[in-house]
């Protein structure tokens, strides 16, 4: 690679074939291109944020949901068994006794 008198290279410079030199591309930010894109920045950040914020409650609430009906549920079957197992339940004196008796009869 070459370099001009003040020592720049010349990669930068665009060939004889296209004519006469070019000037430098985006020199000048736009102020306007610049505004529509913070705009627009800032409006997809709160965006992602309301949906996040909307997909976690929905979440959260059929999670809570869930939780509590089997609380419930489990709790409601927990009385239904123990109700059931004591109207069926002998006294454990009077099982041992059968169970006794039985193997003494072999």
């Amino acid at each position: 690679m070459s370099a001009d008198e003040n020592g720049h290279d010349n990669w930068h410079q665009h060939s004889a074939e296209e004519g006469a030199p070019q000037g430098e591309h985006t020199a000048q930010a736009s102020a306007k291109a610049m505004g529509l894109t913070i705009i627009f920045m800032t409006l997809g950040v709160l965006f992602v944020i309301i949906v996040l914020v909307v997909y976690f409650q929905n979440y959260m609430s059929n999670y809570k949901a869930m939780i509590n009906e089997t609380t419930d549920a489990a709790a409601a079957a927990s009385v239904y068994r123990d109700t059931q197992l004591a109207s069926i339940s002998a006294p454990v004196d009077a099982a041992m006794a059968k169970v006794i008796a039985d193997y003494a009869k072999d």
